[in-house]
């Protein structure tokens, strides 16, 4: 597990950083798709990307 990736997603979902609107649902839905992707992969970003994947997933409205 790459060390350097977990502890810079940690850092960005942890802190007190004021929300900017900067995506469509649609992209959001899209990136948390990607990062599922990579996720599944056997590679050092994996558990990064899943932990990222996860929290931004659960932000996102249910599909309805």
């Amino acid at each position: 597990m790459d060390e350097r990736l977990l502890t810079l997603v940690d850092n960005a979902i942890y802190n007190d950083e004021e929300r900017l609107p900067l995506l469509t649902l649609g992209e959001a839905r899209a990136a948390v798709e990607l990062l599922q992707l990579l996720a599944a992969a056997p590679s050092e970003g994996a558990v990064a990307a899943r932990h990222l994947a996860g929290n931004l997933a659960r932000r996102l409205p249910a599909d309805g």
